[in-house]
């Protein structure tokens, strides 16, 4: 073998270094490609598994947040066999992290990418990192209007409203609100739901019904706790959550004040995750198509990716149907 024979080496370590594998010294391996260049030979980069060529990307802001392990089982189950590899990326509801993970699929042999609940609230910011990716895009529940990105939306403002008018007819007038993080767009459609079922009332929602906190059973354990502090008559008699998670936190607080769902106070969560209806009382909610967005989401990208935009879907509103259980019952009786 000529390049063993310019290096000095046998041709079996020549062969290691030209197959890369890492069983050869440093000192082997410079006087190898050293040889090698010498001769003219060119190093030709090993070709990717094809399975890593036909990678989906899959951004989550909490992999340990059952509502998106719902949605990425949606999204496996629409892959067929062996069509696309699914790779999980978890955001853990940073922003930088998110914006660190799209700059490296730039990098990578990926196909398609599926964002799911994004934390980058500015769409300029995001819309820089997208044009910069040129590659199919499906966002889940953020609305981008980009070449190559396709939306779809949960109707949260719609479900909301739904929501609160359910409490309204259960004669609830003090109703609070746990938004999650604020700034996001799917806590202001929320919010904005709540808002309008209470104007069209003669209600408003108070500031002070309305505490920012994180998405968690902790976030909501610590907001609710905030809430039932205060004297009898002003707390609210009814909340409604960002998420589920957060309404399990406020049945653990409210358990905790020696006080009880839904005679002193009644909870809507949002999501309908699986431990909803197991909850200690089972957990009314707003019931997301958690598994049909993940197959419509891979569909959708799947379209794309054959070079055929999905027309008409490149922003779809989806609706979301509100679950009565027992955590919802007749606001209490003033001054009983």
């Amino acid at each position: 073998m000529d390049v063993a024979r310019q290096a000095g080496v046998s041709a079996s370590t020549a062969s290691r270094v030209l197959n890369r594998s890492t069983v050869v010294s440093a000192h082997a391996r410079a006087r190898v490609l050293a040889a090698a260049a010498a001769l003219g030979y060119t190093l030709v980069p090993r070709a990717l598994p094809a399975a890593r060529q036909n990678a989906v990307a899959l951004l989550l802001p909490d992999i340990l947040n059952p509502y998106f392990a719902e949605v990425v089982r949606g999204v496996q189950d629409e892959i067929n066999g062996d069509e696309y590899l699914p790779i999980l990326l978890d955001t853990v509801e940073s922003s930088l992290r998110e914006r660190q993970f799209l700059r490296m699929l730039s990098r990578q042999p990926v196909q398609g990418i599926i964002v799911l609940g994004s934390r980058i609230l500015a769409d300029a910011d995001l819309g820089d990192l997208l044009r910069r990716l040129g590659l199919p895009m499906v966002f889940i529940n953020r609305t981008l209007r980009l070449p190559n990105v396709a939306n779809l939306k949960v109707d949260f403002e719609g479900a909301t409203y739904r929501a609160t008018r359910h409490l309204l007819d259960l004669h609830h007038h003090r109703i609070a609100f746990l938004p999650g993080p604020r700034e996001y767009e799917v806590s202001l459609a929320r919010r904005h739901g709540i808002e309008r079922a209470l104007s069209e009332a003669g209600l408003v929602l108070s500031g002070a019904y309305c505490l920012p906190s994180y998405p968690t059973t902790e976030g909501g354990f610590e907001a609710a706790s905030a809430l039932l502090a205060l004297p009898a008559a002003e707390r609210p008699s009814a909340i409604i959550t960002y998420n589920d998670l957060m309404a399990l936190g406020v049945l653990h607080a409210v358990r905790a004040q020696g006080l009880s769902v839904p005679d002193d106070l009644s909870v809507i969560g949002i999501d309908n995750i699986a431990m909803a209806e197991h909850a200690n009382p089972p957990l009314t909610t707003i019931a997301q198509p958690k598994y049909q967005l993940g197959r419509l989401a891979m569909k959708t990208l799947r379209r794309m990716l054959s070079g055929q935009p999905p027309a008409g879907e490149s922003y779809m509103l989806i609706e979301s149907p509100l679950v009565v259980r027992a955590s919802t019952g007749p606001a209490p009786v003033e001054g009983g």
